[in-house]
């Protein structure tokens, strides 16, 4: 069992989480759709369709960033933003949300998990995620046992 530190996200912090989720998911169509509208741009065609594609190309990608933006500030998210401290076992998450609130999770709820740089996502459902900061653990030892006991045992199921 290991407990990690106390901590918070920070809207900044859960919304770059956010993007770069969606950048990691569908960065290959954004890219897609800059090049594309490039190309439309630059071949000097002025015909409708060729605005809208240009239009589109260029606002799509700018709009989903905002619309993460504007969820991550959103005041309906506070919950996110509680300070947490999570107890983690080979079977089980307990985590505490201040001194009132206290929720436990088994592990094998969990039907995928995901590495990022400085992240570990644990999903409970396609929409509902647990957000492990790789900065919460005491230890690089607490770390690594996480990893081998409870995240590669989810992943390799």
């Amino acid at each position: 069992m290991i407990k990690t530190k106390k901590f918070q996200l920070t809207k900044k912090e859960y919304f770059m989480f956010l993007t770069r989720l969606e950048l990691k998911r569908r960065g290959w169509l954004f890219a897609f759709m800059w090049m594309f509208s490039s190309v439309v741009l630059f071949t000097g065609k002025n015909d409708s369709l060729s605005v809208f594609i240009i239009v589109l190309g260029f606002i799509y990608p700018i709009l989903t960033i905002y619309k993460y933006w504007n969820f991550a500030n959103s005041n309906e998210n506070k919950i996110i933003y509680n300070e947490r401290q999570h107890e983690i076992f080979p079977d089980r998450i307990i985590t505490n949300m201040g001194e009132i609130s206290e929720s436990t999770i088994a592990v094998q709820n969990f039907i995928k998990v995901l590495e990022l740089k400085d992240l570990y996502l644990l999903y409970l459902s396609k929409g509902q995620t647990l957000f492990l900061p790789k900065r919460i653990f005491e230890t690089t030892e607490d770390e690594n046992w996480f990893r081998n006991n409870v995240f590669l045992k989810i992943k390799n199921r």
